[in-house]
């Protein structure tokens, strides 16, 4: 799975992109079955300026679709943690639906 991370304004640590490669590394095997190669996933990292806080979205593009997460946390941490949650969540509900329709045949 090819990524691409893009940060404004944040100094991502060393222990960050362990836990973005841990997160990264999740992904690609739900995308294992499904071609993971064709798969790009983009990062945004961006600190909120008004409620100062952090906000992460995710975008995944494979299957001719897009699968977008966007999560906002007081800790960059914490968003990037719930984002991930809710595109894994997303891409099991998108596998469902796919798997479905390959046994109908529609």
């Amino acid at each position: 799975m090819r990524h691409e991370l893009l940060k404004n304004e944040i100094v991502v640590s060393p222990a960050l992109e362990k836990v973005l490669q841990t997160k990264m590394q999740k992904v690609e095997k739900r995308l294992k079955r499904y071609h993971p190669e064709a798969a790009h996933l983009e990062i945004r990292l961006k600190r909120l300026e008004k409620p100062d806080s952090f906000e992460c979205t995710l975008n995944l593009n494979a299957f001719r679709e897009s699968l977008h997460a966007k999560k906002s946390a007081p800790e960059l941490r914490a968003a990037i943690d719930r984002t991930f949650e809710a595109l894994l969540r997303e891409l099991g509900h998108y596998r469902l639906k796919i798997n479905k329709s390959l046994r109908t045949g529609s």
